[in-house]
């Protein structure tokens, strides 16, 4: 008799449920990498910016160019909000996915236990059931050889 564990398709479908919610976690991960890069170069356009404009303040600039930076300079200061709000949402997405993939993680091992215990009683009950089948067949040769 071939082992079967009672417990195989719902076992199969927390695996597939595992794997699906692992890849969502990826996927969260990659936004969440996308979005401090953009974080990162922006926050690098504007000191690089900030830079250059320091080096022309020195050489003198018309209002005109102090006006455009400053325009400028906010509009990139909101940007940077708005990203650094992106990366924390992306950053909690994440990390929400990520909790919810170590409970499946822990769900999944607490089958694969039960099956590692199921497993190991059939193979018991098969050796007792060897054993039996053994006495008897030694029990009935012994009676024939005795006759």
């Amino acid at each position: 008799m071939a082992y079967e564990f009672r417990l195989s398709k719902i076992m199969a479908i927390k695996s597939n449920e595992k794997d699906e919610l692992l890849s969502q976690y990826n996927q969260s991960l990659q936004q969440f990498e996308t979005a401090g890069e953009k974080l990162y170069k922006k926050l690098k356009e504007k000191e690089t910016l900030i830079e250059q404009h320091t080096g022309k303040m020195k050489q003198g600039l018309s209002i005109l160019e102090i006006t455009s930076f400053q325009q400028f300079l906010t509009s990139a200061e909101r940007v940077i909000e708005r990203l650094q709000q992106e990366v924390m949402f992306a950053r909690q997405q994440m990390n929400l996915k990520k909790l919810k993939l170590e409970e499946k993680n822990i769900e999944v091992k607490k089958y694969e236990k039960l099956k590692k215990r199921d497993y190991d009683s059939y193979i018991t009950a098969e050796k007792q059931l060897e054993a039996k089948q053994m006495d008897e067949l030694s029990l009935q040769q012994y009676m024939l050889h005795r006759n």
